[in-house]
């Protein structure tokens, strides 16, 4: 079953890899805790029944879980988080997402429809993909990001929360390239999608856009762009 569709904003920036590590030292100043960050996304495409020539997409997502290793006595930032969880499988997720929305409100940041689909009762990759198929969805193509996520507050809010992102991005032809020397993707997030129109003491879009330049703008060395 699908939930009620919701709107995801993102700023991007890319970050030369001889910069990492002093922008994980900044980012653990603002962030409430870091962790590794590994997903692998798979893109499904189906015709549009109404509109022609345009396509709906779905994303499946896999993302590793981990469990958190907590060592008493150590600082919350050790400057290293791949090593700082042990993976415990994978979490599935699959969701509508749509192309980037046009208009002026849209203007600032790029901003996508979000409906998550509830596969709640399907555990298996296999069961899942199946599921997505008898939709008569084909699998477009697959990518890989691997790095960081940090959670950051936003201010007066215990529901929210933002997501940024450093990673490496790789098709399913690049594990075996070198991609030591090439710049990282930045991406800046809500930790969930938010609503056009928020009921009382919730965010809506606009609010958490302009939270999302407020933080973006604290964050030295990086040059932030729409993605578009």
């Amino acid at each position: 079953m699908a939930s009620q569709a919701q709107l995801l904003p993102s700023l991007y920036a890319l970050l030369p890899a001889d910069q990492l590590d002093l922008m994980l030292s900044r980012l653990s100043l603002l962030a409430l805790h870091a962790e590794g960050y590994q997903v692998r996304d798979d893109v499904y495409l189906a015709t549009h029944p109404v509109i022609p020539g345009q396509n709906r997409t779905l994303r499946l997502r896999a993302r590793r879980r981990r469990r958190r290793r907590v060592s008493i006595g150590n600082p919350r930032w050790s400057g290293v988080v791949e090593n700082a969880d042990r993976p415990e499988g994978w979490a599935y997720s699959l969701a509508w997402v749509s192309p980037p929305l046009s208009g002026r409100e849209h203007s600032e940041m790029r901003t996508q429809a979000y409906v998550g689909l509830d596969v709640a009762g399907m555990s298996q990759r296999e069961d899942i993909e199946s599921f997505v198929e008898a939709l008569g969805f084909k699998h477009s193509h697959t990518y890989s990001r691997n790095g960081h996520l940090f959670h950051i507050p936003v201010p007066g809010q215990t529901q929210h929360t933002l997501h940024l992102t450093i990673t490496r991005v790789l098709g399913t032809d690049d594990k075996h390239v070198d991609h030591s020397s090439e710049p990282y993707l930045v991406q800046l997030q809500p930790g969930r999608p938010v609503g056009a129109v928020a009921p009382r003491g919730e965010l809506s879009l606009q609010d958490m856009m302009r939270v999302m330049q407020d933080v973006s703008s604290r964050i030295d060395g990086l040059e932030w762009e729409t993605g578009r």
